[in-house]
């Protein structure tokens, strides 16, 4: 199957691009050689954190830690999903494993942590209004701390940060103010969000307590909490998708604080506020070559030029600074989620030969 993205007119009143803040304010790479290996062993684990680093510490993040069954790896990736998805982006159930960057990097030798941010999944859930950008980003940070502290039962020497959409724009904030990591990986995003395209998937956002299928997941009575059902079409939008993923992947929705999307405007709004120059680390971008909010080529008015690697260089090279040595990734036939488009495994290798580079697993 395969999805198109919707095409608009060039102009954009100023009535709309008001709408779309206030809405969110309420070439193929080389496969990297992999040995035979076994299955991931993968166990549940729960990180402490609080919704800044003075508030008390009485929160808890979720997440999924996979390691290889028969290597110890020193090095740990650290996953954070976008909005409207959980720690399941990274490893998504059923479909013989095919969808799992997880798997694909534990089968190389790579231990991984994806995390619920908080609100989501089965982290703990806030008053919705009090979780802000910073205070996922702080989450962010201690269970990079935690992976680095032995308090998950190895002490990691280096962590690599992986991010997609929301959880990019997220991680480019812990970042710029944390600087703890030794490699980032920002999937799904880039500097001048298209305002059709995130009207296009905002149209639908609802109070989760509305919505059968996130009512369950949210604190009752809590009507902060937002769930944007139909948003998988956009996110498919331009490439190609295998319906039945789409049909299980738009079932697990999950929802999303409504404080985080909130203050995540003016960071959409003012790019420069990302302070990616600020990163001190080698970054590596990926996204798909018709992202409906990020690409040019989507047709929702986004900045980045995805028609190739080189070109999505040059579009987002400004905003890095040297120390990020730059590298960017284009995936063909792909919209917004990478993850979970059939030739997903050309981005996964590209991404495990970029990191045997930067910081290899053991």
């Amino acid at each position: 199957m395969q999805v198109r993205a919707r095409t608009y007119p060039a102009a954009i009143s100023a009535a709309l691009v008001a709408f779309t803040v206030s809405l969110v304010g309420g070439a193929t790479g080389v496969a990297a050689a992999r040995p035979p290996s076994s299955e991931p062993v993968c166990r549940d684990v729960s990180i402490s954190t609080g919704l800044s680093p003075s508030a008390p510490q009485n929160l808890q993040i979720y997440g999924e830690l996979c390691t290889p069954a028969d290597s110890t790896p020193t090095t740990i990736q650290v996953l954070v999903h976008g909005a409207t998805y959980s720690h399941t982006y990274w490893n998504f159930p059923g479909f013989d494993g095919k969808y799992s960057y997880s798997g694909h990097m534990n089968r190389a030798g790579y231990a991984t942590l994806a995390i619920d941010l908080l609100g989501v999944g089965r982290s703990s859930h806030p008053l919705s209004a009090s979780v802000t950008i910073d205070s996922e980003a702080y989450a962010i940070h201690s269970a990079v701390q935690a992976a680095r502290s032995g308090t998950l039962g190895t002490a990691y020497r280096k962590v690599i940060l992986v991010g997609h959409s929301l959880g990019t724009l997220t991680n480019h904030i812990e970042a710029a103010t944390y600087d703890d990591a030794d490699g980032y990986i920002a999937t799904g995003t880039s500097h001048g969000a298209g305002p059709l395209g995130l009207v296009d998937i905002f149209d639908t956002a609802r109070p989760a307590l509305l919505d059968p299928v996130t009512a369950p997941q949210v604190p009752f009575g809590d009507l902060g909490y937002l769930s944007i059902p139909g948003a998988r079409t956009d996110f498919y939008a331009g490439g190609d998708v295998d319906p039945a993923v789409l049909a299980a992947d738009e079932a697990t929705r999950s929802p999303d604080p409504g404080g985080y999307a909130a203050t995540l405007a003016p960071y959409l709004a003012a790019t420069p506020l990302l302070r990616t120059d600020e990163i001190t680390a080698p970054v590596l971008l990926v996204n798909g070559s018709n992202d409906s909010v990020f690409c040019r080529q989507g047709g929702g008015l986004g900045y980045a030029d995805c028609a190739n690697d080189a070109t999505l260089a040059e579009s987002e090279g400004p905003f890095y600074g040297p120390a990020a040595q730059l590298e960017t990734y284009v995936l063909p036939r792909s919209g917004h989620d990478i993850n979970l488009v059939p030739n997903a495994e050309l981005w996964y290798d590209r991404a495990l030969e970029w990191c045997q580079r930067v910081a290899p697993p053991a």
